[in-house]
């Protein structure tokens, strides 16, 4: 059994690694989706996620389905590939010390195997649940490529010790996925997406001071919101001399809800926002993240 003494560590640092094999996942972390794969293949990866840590117990969610083909347009396959599996482990270290990690949770899932066997190589840990299955509830939903077999994994962390003040999103406002939510939330994208049309750095930066500013907070940056937009590289982008802005679009998307109702943003099924550059040399997507909340006065702020 593995287990970690979280009071132990002065100054946190958090990271999420994954391994996926021929598998679509949404993988979330307090409900916060932190990798979307819709196709086959092997890819390991490692997220910081500092940011999206909250104080007390964490929740880690995993939610498979099988691939999609080459294409979208292919749609789902109708059944889990042979080598399917996921492996999502949430570790804790001391700031600088990364050789020295420890197990918060883990989930990992081989959806080929019976429903009860599914999460059965998950690392025993002390002190916390096993992993909790659910084949019945649908969490993910596009109208345009329906996902229509999924199966969602969620298990909880040992209790965090973090000295990270509350998140403004976690006191704001719940979302509902309304046609009014989308409309005044696709109105600061319009705004969003004319700041960098216009190249205006001030505007863009006014925009993202509060993610800023929560960003230098999560990762201890000395220097506070200037440091945190430097972080994020806000605005950056229009330095690069082969990337332009493509039209502005809406077509297909939807209001994204997630952070158990306290987070919005819209996408679509490819996880694009409506601002998206693209590379006039190679043809690559640059998908820019933008996360919100609503605060008491029932506004819309940029969080992520």
């Amino acid at each position: 059994m593995l287990n970690a003494q979280t009071a132990e560590y002065k100054q946190p640092e958090f990271t999420l690694n994954l391994a996926i094999t021929g598998v679509g996942v949404d993988v979330r972390l307090n409900d916060i989706s932190i990798e979307f794969e819709m196709f086959s293949g092997h890819s390991t990866m490692s997220y910081d996620v500092n940011e999206s840590i909250i104080a007390g117990v964490n929740e880690l969610k995993v939610v498979a389905f099988p691939f999609f083909g080459k294409t979208r347009s292919e749609g789902q396959t109708k059944n889990y590939h042979e080598e399917a599996e996921i492996i999502a482990t949430l570790y804790i270290n001391e700031q600088d010390q990364s050789n020295n990690k420890q197990v918060l949770t883990q989930i990992h899932l081989k959806p080929t195997l019976a429903l009860g066997e599914i999460a059965r190589e998950s690392s025993r840990i002390e002190g916390l649940s096993d992993v909790v299955i659910d084949d019945k509830s649908q969490p993910l939903s596009f109208s345009t490529i329906p996902i229509e077999r999924q199966i969602v994994a969620t298990r909880k962390s040992l209790p965090v010790q973090s000295n990270y003040p509350r998140w403004a999103w976690q006191d704001g406002k719940v979302i509902e996925d309304t046609q009014e939510n989308y409309d005044s939330l696709l109105e600061y994208y319009r705004e969003i997406y004319e700041a960098y049309e216009k190249k205006d750095r001030s505007k863009l930066f006014a925009l993202q001071d509060h993610a800023a500013e929560e960003f230098s907070v999560a990762y201890r940056l000395k220097g506070g919101v200037a440091a945190g937009h430097k972080f994020i590289e806000t605005g950056e982008i229009l330095d690069e001399r082969d990337v332009k802005l493509v039209k502005f679009h809406s077509k297909g998307t939807k209001l994204d809800v997630f952070a158990d109702g306290k987070m919005a943003r819209i996408i679509s099924i490819a996880q694009y926002h409506p601002v998206v550059f693209r590379n006039q040399e190679n043809g690559l997507i640059h998908k820019l993240k933008f996360s919100f909340y609503k605060n008491k006065q029932n506004e819309w702020i940029m969080i992520r």
